[in-house]
């Protein structure tokens, strides 16, 4: 067809042909998210801090803290904006943590939190100028919005909607509790997602580079 030999033409279709490779991607990892909720289900004590869910859970959170930290590694203009956005994320793994950091004190994972926190903002105070200039590259970035979606869903969407309250109100005596953890971990299951894509896209996109 001699359309196809148009550059606009080609650049329309590879845009379209990306679209749905992210597409499948994002359908690919929802399908992996249910077999692993249906793992947790097959489990005797379900929705324990040593499940498969919680272990899904810390291993995106860890892939995606690193693959940020690989881009600072490899984008010197972006580096100290992309140290916070992955400080940020390890703080969430720290924090994920807390069950087996409570073996050693009570809220110990508060103090490796603060300690990655601190290195991460004391490295991005070294040039605040760049670091200003590297934070509004990216928050322009086509697929920041894929980052913010992840955080609303894991921080605010899954612990509302998650509430005890809520359920016990919804289910009266029929209430169990663990259809209110299946919502609130499935819920936060796909906001790691949209994080782990971010930071996927981050490493591949050439608009971020």
């Amino acid at each position: 067809m001699p359309f196809l030999a148009d550059a606009d033409v080609r650049s329309q279709l590879k845009a379209i042909g990306r679209a749905l490779l992210l597409l499948l991607a994002l359908g690919g990892g929802v399908i992996t998210l249910f077999l692993i909720f249906l793992w947790e289900l097959q489990l005797t004590t379900r929705f324990t801090e040593t499940g498969p869910i919680e272990l899904a859970q810390s291993l995106i959170l860890a892939a995606s803290a690193g693959l940020y930290f690989l881009e600072a590694y490899r984008r010197p203009e972006l580096r100290r904006s992309l140290v916070l956005v992955g400080g940020f994320l390890t703080c969430m793994l720290i924090r994920e943590q807390d069950y087996f950091l409570d073996f050693i004190r009570h809220g110990c994972w508060v103090y490796p939190a603060l300690g990655t926190a601190a290195v991460c903002l004391a490295y991005a105070c070294t040039d605040l100028r760049r670091t200003i200039a590297g934070l509004e590259h990216f928050v322009r970035w086509k697929y920041f919005p894929y980052l913010l979606i992840g955080l609303v869903i894991v921080l605010a969407y899954s612990r509302l909607f998650g509430m005890r309250m809520i359920w016990k109100e919804l289910l009266g005596q029929n209430f169990i509790y663990d259809a209110k953890t299946a919502m609130e971990e499935s819920s936060e299951l796909l906001g790691y997602l949209f994080i782990l894509t971010s930071a996927v896209l981050a490493n591949t996109d050439k608009r971020l580079q």
